[in-house]
């Protein structure tokens, strides 16, 4: 790799998951698909605002090598990397324990360079950082590319010296004298106009962009902040406030937008969504957003649009007039009103079903995401959920009986509902005040998660229990909610015989693989070690065997 002047590097989120045995369970299909290799969009605007103001940067997805290549050497890459400043990215807690493994190896391999965090986590955890881990030297705090470049113009200046670094906003660094050093946040930026989220250009490789056989994908920003308040959200309107500074959300132009999607679309990028409700604006801005895609008819194949509320019936028009195209996401979390408004969610279930009603009168796929464990549920308010589940599974399978979708179902997930965990984001008002929130936290500090995340199975990475549930009801709860699921989607028709017969195995199989963990808390290390990985390798036996088991 050439020199740069700056190298901002995408960590997978477990270092050594190549060689260390990991069960994804209901968190991922697989090993590889929970390392989380695509890159943050904020780094690509990072990389553009350096660039345009004269320094030679890129971002290397170091996740996406080490999913793709064999053999890939981490330790040699890095050594042939040359750059006076090293940017790891720690937007998502899940990442914690593979950035800190790169910045280490960075300090490593380049002891004279600048070594440097950011993104949600690193804010939220930026003194605990600086004070533990002493081969990370600086945090770039909530928004970073005015701030990175201040720093970058520093360190030309000074190098480490620290009354250079005390010039940069947004900074936590550590002194001469070991102490923790934490400048002002510049003032938060009240549009997105500034930045360009679009610069593949800058991005190597491109296979977690441009992969083989299949689509090319990316996402674009409406909005940084959230004008939502979800307790459990590291996105929500008071972590925009508390640890950003951003009192309010600060919008993308339409025009913006639509040259953002033409400029991917000149990328060969066709499938793309909008992150944040675009109503948030207000209706001014979402009529003309809508306005400009009707008119210039940009030549994506996939759009998508997030939506944070239910929605009435004119937006949801307005929607299928932009193009055939288009698909809503939508994250009620829970079939139960009473837990929802927990969450900060003030609408319910008969608004819900009002908007999918409505996406399917005007042919529009939607996506809707649930979970199971919240603050204040119980086995009646899981119940709830399955049942709202089986009546949207119901409505979107009468649409297909009536050929709603015939000329899309090839390429969309009709059957839209999605089940999931959930984790207790850092810097949101759970995580802050759980109990408060009704929750227990686990994992309060960054170490903690580190050691979380430094665990082998799924079930050892939630971070909370709630005031009426234990963490091993909660994993009982998914599971049994997992179950429903593919009970639902075969009755559905959205799994075939064999399908659902397999995704029960494998459920099956995790609960073996996870009681089997809970039981080894005795053995010596090096013989539970051995345990673990003769799991693994049976396990991925038994995927190898899955299409002949199928036929």
């Amino acid at each position: 790799m050439p020199a740069y002047d700056v190298i901002l590097i995408h960590p997978p989120a477990v270092y050594d998951f190549r060689r260390r045995p990991i069960f994804p369970g209901a968190l991922g299909r697989s090993v590889e698909k929970v390392q989380f290799n695509k890159v943050p969009i904020g780094m690509l605007s990072i990389a553009d605002y350096l660039d345009r103001h004269g320094y030679k940067v890129v971002v290397d997805n170091l996740c996406d090598r080490m999913i793709t290549i064999p053999g890939f050497d981490v330790e040699e890459h890095l050594r042939g990397c040359s750059a006076p400043i090293f940017g790891i990215g720690l937007n998502f807690q899940q990442h914690a324990q593979g950035a800190l493994e790169i910045a280490r190896l960075c300090k490593q391999v380049h002891p004279h360079s600048l070594v440097v965090m950011g993104g949600l986590t690193a804010t939220c955890f930026h003194e605990e950082i600086i004070q533990k881990y002493e081969f990370v030297d600086a945090v770039v705090r909530a928004e970073a590319e005015k701030p990175l470049l201040e720093l970058v113009r520093a360190f030309e200046r000074g190098g480490q010296d620290h009354g250079c670094l005390l010039t940069t906003p947004n900074l936590t660094y550590r002194g001469a004298g070991g102490d923790i050093l934490v400048t002002p946040l510049m003032e938060a930026s009240k549009h997105l106009d500034d930045f360009e989220f679009t610069r593949l250009d800058l991005l190597e490789p491109k296979t977690s962009v441009h992969v083989a056989g299949s689509t090319s994908r990316w996402s674009l920003v409406v909005c940084r902040g959230c004008a939502y308040d979800c307790t459990i959200c590291g996105g929500s309107a008071y972590t925009y406030h508390k640890n950003l500074g951003m009192p309010r959300p600060a919008f993308r132009s339409p025009a913006k937008i639509l040259a953002d999607i033409n400029r991917l679309v000149e990328q060969d990028v066709r499938f793309m969504g909008l992150f944040q409700d675009p109503r948030m604006a207000g209706a001014a801005y979402w009529y003309e957003l809508r306005d400009l895609l009707v008119k210039e008819k940009p030549r994506f194949e996939r759009l998508s649009i997030d939506i944070l509320a239910p929605a009435d019936e004119a937006f949801i028009r307005d929607v299928a007039t932009i193009s055939r195209n288009v698909i809503l996401h939508f994250c009620p979390n829970t079939g139960s009103d009473r837990v929802r408004r927990k969450l900060g969610r003030r609408y319910d279930n008969e608004s819900i079903l009002q908007t999918i009603k409505l996406c399917l009168k005007y042919r529009i796929p939607m996506t809707n995401f649930f979970s199971v464990g919240l603050a204040c549920e119980t086995e009646a308010d899981m119940r709830e959920t399955w049942n709202l589940w089986a009546q949207l599974d119901a409505l979107n399978q009468q649409a297909m009986e009536q050929g709603s979708f015939a000329d899309i179902e090839e390429d969309v997930a009709i059957g839209g509902q999605v089940m999931g965990p959930i984790l207790l984001d850092p810097g949101s008002r759970a995580f802050d005040n759980p109990e408060a929130c009704g929750y227990k936290l686990l994992n309060r500090n960054l170490e903690e998660c580190v050691a979380a995340f430094s665990q082998p199975s799924w079930h050892q990475w939630l971070n909370y229990e709630t005031e009426h549930l234990t963490r091993n009801e909660i994993i009982d709860m998914i599971r049994r909610s997992m179950d429903f699921v593919i009970d639902q989607r075969e009755a559905a028709g959205f799994y075939g015989g064999p399908e659902a017969y397999y995704e029960r195995c494998r459920l099956e199989a995790d609960r073996v693989v996870t009681d089997t963990l809970d039981e080894m808390a005795g053995p010596e290390a090096v013989e539970r070690e051995a345990r673990i990985i003769a799991i693994r390798r049976n396990l991925d036996n038994l995927e190898k065997t899955r299409m002949t088991f199928l036929e």
